[in-house]
């Protein structure tokens, strides 16, 4: 039983201290740009300013009806979100964020990309990052979506 115990241990101990992968390394980002000759399109695709659970409540009645928020902005001032939803893609799987401070953001970049997930953009405006996470086999289609937009894709090193 010892044996068995302390072959257990120098297992579990190998286990864990491995060298990190790859994916584990903790990433550099640098924002999107979001073009400014198309905003006029963007605004046009825009819903309204909305506070955070309205804004929930109305992605959520979105993909019912088999729209996905593909774009989103926040208006510090106004402490309110608006959104832009496209029927051309169902995410996956998806999250949206809106961090306050470039180390924060790095760290949810680092955080997401753990848990599988790849940033579609990363969008600075005014002291907010605003993201969406979508899963790295959706990635392509949802660029191709927002770049249409003029929103690029974030720098991630």
């Amino acid at each position: 039983m010892k044996a068995f115990c302390l072959l257990l241990c120098l297992l579990l101990t190998a286990a864990f201290s491995q060298p990190a992968q790859a994916a584990d390394k903790p990433v550099r980002v640098k924002p999107s740009k979001v073009s400014s000759a198309k905003s006029r399109e963007r605004e046009k695709l825009f819903t309204e300013w909305m506070k955070a659970d309205a804004m929930a409540k109305l992605s959520d009645a979105k993909r019912e009806t088999g729209e996905q928020m593909i774009y989103y902005e926040y208006h510090e001032g106004k402490e309110a979100y608006r959104a832009i939803f496209s029927k051309a893609i169902q995410f996956n799987g998806w999250w949206r964020s809106t961090i306050y401070s470039e180390k924060e953001m790095e760290a949810t970049v680092n955080d997401y990309k753990t848990k599988g997930y790849a940033p579609l953009f990363v969008v600075l405006e005014g002291n907010y990052y605003s993201m969406i996470f979508v899963k790295p086999e959706q990635l392509d289609a949802a660029r191709k979506l927002t770049l249409e937009l003029g929103i690029e894709p974030p720098v991630v090193k």
